[in-house]
This record gives C-alpha cells, structure tokens and sequence, in this order.
C-alpha cells in the first residue's frame, strides 16, 4: 500500500509552539500510523501568509491532503478583517483543488481571552461554512478543548492561545481519530 501524505499547513498551533515540532499534534499523528504528516507550521502565521508560501510548503510535496489550520492570528490583527481570512482560506483550498491535494478545513480551537474570542468565533463559523459550501473534510480542533457541555477545559492550555502538552495530544488524538475515520469511510479498513 502507498503511504499517503498529508502536509499541515499552519502557524504556531500547527508548529506546535512553544515547543517542538516533536511535541506537535501533527508528529503525534504522524508516529502513529502510516500517514506521512508533514508539518508546514511557522509561528505567526496569518491565512494570507500561509497563502503566500502554498507553492514552497504545499505544492512541492504533492501530498494527497492538505491540512488548513489558520484564523487566530488574524483574530488578534485588528486591521485584518474575517473577509480577508475567508479569501485567503478559500485561495488556498482552490489551488489545492486545481493540484488535486484534498483540502482539508482545520478549525482553531477557542482561546481563553476575551480580546480576540468573538472575532475568533465569527472566522471558525465562516470557516465552517466555506468547507460546507466546497464539501470539504472539516477537523474541529475545538472538540479536543471542550467537554461534553461545551466548557473549554483550561488545563490543556499553556497560555490563553497555545497549547500545552496534554493539549497537543488531544489534538493528536483527534486528528488521529479524523483520519482514521476518513480511510475507514473509503476503504472499509483502517489506513
């Protein structure tokens, strides 16, 4: 069988900051099946950034998948609207769809302060909503950061925005579980 690859397009969450990439959600993943996860993670990163460097970090790795985990630094950029993030997302996944790369929609999980949440919940909804409309995967990282009332469990953070370690693995998990789930629902077996 040949070993899919998937490369995670991304900013710190992605990364896996303050860490490591060893210590991120995408090598957690990546040492636990046959997937080979690339992690395209650089601190910072806006949507419009990360559409910057799609062909150096995406295209030259002709994956199969294409991760997108962006939005939470354009939520804390006042001058970066969410239409703006929704473009850039929405070009990504365009040319990873003329590449024939399935793109994949990552949502940022919440954070914990109040000065970026409510813009942070509007570019996750429209996130979302552009997945729905392209009939994309979507991967919910918030589903790792929530319990089953919808209470952000604080102990996998390591500041208001990034996670910790524990967090990292949740998301790992998750991501995990995701894929698990997509080559079940193709294949009928597992990878």
């Amino acid at each position: 069988m040949v070993r899919k690859t998937v490369v995670c397009l991304g900013d710190s969450l992605t990364f896996g900051y303050p860490y490591s990439p060893d210590d991120s959600w995408v090598a957690y993943v990546d040492n636990r099946c046959p997937l080979k996860m690339i992690n395209a993670g650089i601190n910072g990163n806006t949507m419009e950034e990360m559409n910057e460097r799609y062909q150096r970090n995406v295209q030259r790795h002709c994956p199969d998948f294409l991760v997108i985990l962006g939005g939470t630094n354009d939520a804390y950029n006042p001058e970066i609207s969410c239409a703006e993030t929704i473009y850039y997302l929405e070009d990504i996944i365009k040319k990873a769809q003329q590449d024939n790369i399935i793109p994949v929609v990552a949502l940022p999980m919440p954070v914990l302060d109040h000065y970026a949440s409510g813009k942070l919940e509007r570019i996750r909804r429209e996130e979302k909503e552009l997945a729905d409309r392209y009939g994309l995967y979507c991967l919910d990282f918030a589903d790792a950061f929530t319990n089953t009332e919808g209470k952000v469990k604080e102990e996998l953070y390591l500041d208001s925005v990034h996670p910790n370690k524990a967090g990292y693995e949740a998301m790992g998990e998750l991501a995990l579980s995701f894929f698990q789930g997509i080559f079940q629902s193709k294949s009928g077996s597992d990878f």
